[in-house]
């Protein structure tokens, strides 16, 4: 077990295997919850098993590749401000791009989509870049209708208050689903908005891009 600086402005509680929960600091304690303690005996197997059930083709094959290589380390992120936290098992498999997993905790909201409810009973957040920056999907309780951002712009025929923002790019462009069942991305810079397909086929999209070894990112070729 480890200290280390993270890039919230905190400090993060590295574990790993033989590492004993009961001794993590008592700042950090908090943020071990019930399902991290059951999957840190043995994370391999826990993240398998949700790759055995996992309906999302290119999310099962990535996390099959994670499980493959077997390298993971468990992080309790503490930042500035204090609330500002996160926990989740790291991942550093080969010829697939690393990420840190949030288990699931909890029963996942029910006013969300069919497709995120399927989605969030696999995982919780997902990041592809550390603690304190931007680059992930994020966990089922954090998603922002994006009438609450001030854009430039906006160019889909959707009221904002129906947009949601569940994720986001190194350079914070937004990844967006509507309460109609599309998805896509929405550029931060002018309010443009690039749709996918469905959310399943977003979620597909994000994980073909890990899968390629790539940060999921919007590409300004779309505007």
């Amino acid at each position: 077990m480890r200290k280390e600086e993270n890039e919230g402005q905190g400090t993060s509680v590295i574990l790993n295997l033989g590492d004993a929960l009961q001794k993590v600091p008592k700042s950090h304690r908090f943020l071990v919850t019930p399902a991290i303690r059951e999957a840190f005996p043995d994370p391999v197997a826990y993240f398998g098993r949700i790759a055995d059930r996992c309906p999302f083709p290119n999310m099962k094959a990535w996390l099959e590749a994670l499980t493959a290589g077997g390298l993971w380390d468990l992080a309790l992120h503490q930042g500035t401000p204090r609330e500002y936290t996160d926990a989740g098992f790291r991942w550093w498999p080969e010829g697939v791009a690393c990420a840190e997993i949030t288990p699931p905790s909890g029963e996942v909201p029910t006013h969300l989509p069919e497709t995120l409810r399927a989605y969030y009973s696999l995982v919780d957040k997902v990041g592809w870049m550390p603690f304190g920056c931007a680059g992930g999907l994020d966990g089922a309780r954090d998603h922002a209708s994006i009438e609450h951002f001030h854009l430039p712009q906006y160019d889909l025929d959707v009221d904002p208050s129906r947009v949601h923002a569940f994720g986001s790019s190194t350079g914070g462009d937004m990844l967006i689903y509507t309460d109609d069942d599309r998805g896509g991305w929405l550029c931060h810079e002018n309010g443009r908005v690039h749709l996918l397909g469905t959310v399943a086929e977003t979620i597909e999209w994000v994980y073909a891009e890990l899968l390629a070894d790539r940060s999921p990112d919007f590409d300004y070729g779309w505007l």
